[in-house]
């Protein structure tokens, strides 16, 4: 837990802010397991970068890790310690990225484009390209 919260303090300090002006570039999703993205792809035609997270991935790792323990609790301790050992540290590194930037930018509710870094957001679209036409078209203005 002690690391978890360095590596969140250390990619909060991490986190860049684009000036004014600056042509936008980036995009974050913000989904669960209920709400996945669709057509990701529509952001290179866009030309851009797409990080997606899904913020329900906690509670997946602890499924996974807890499925179907024995009800001895030492073999089950053993066996979630050799599964939480066998799973992707960038995966769990990625989820608390997610997590971050859910705060840092004050995201209200899921699912949410989130173009630059935190100024424009778009709520409770899953459609990469719709999300991309409403900020385009939001800019226009």
């Amino acid at each position: 837990m002690k690391m978890a919260l360095i590596f969140v303090l250390i990619l909060i300090q991490s986190l860049s802010v684009t000036n004014a002006g600056e042509a936008i570039t980036k995009m974050t999703y913000l989904g669960t397991n209920k709400k996945t993205i669709l057509n990701p792809e529509a952001a290179k035609d866009h030309q851009f970068e797409i990080e997606v997270f899904n913020l329900d991935e906690l509670s997946n790792i602890e499924a996974k890790v807890t499925n179907n323990l024995p009800k001895d609790p030492v073999e089950a301790e053993r066996i979630a310690d050799e599964r939480m050992g066998s799973l992707d540290k960038s995966k769990a590194m990625k989820l608390f990225k997610g997590v971050v930037l859910l705060i840092e930018w004050d995201i209200k509710k899921l699912p949410a484009f989130v173009f630059g870094e935190g100024q424009y957001v778009i709520y409770g679209v899953t459609d990469t390209a719709t999300a991309i036409n409403r900020f385009v078209n939001s800019r226009k203005r």
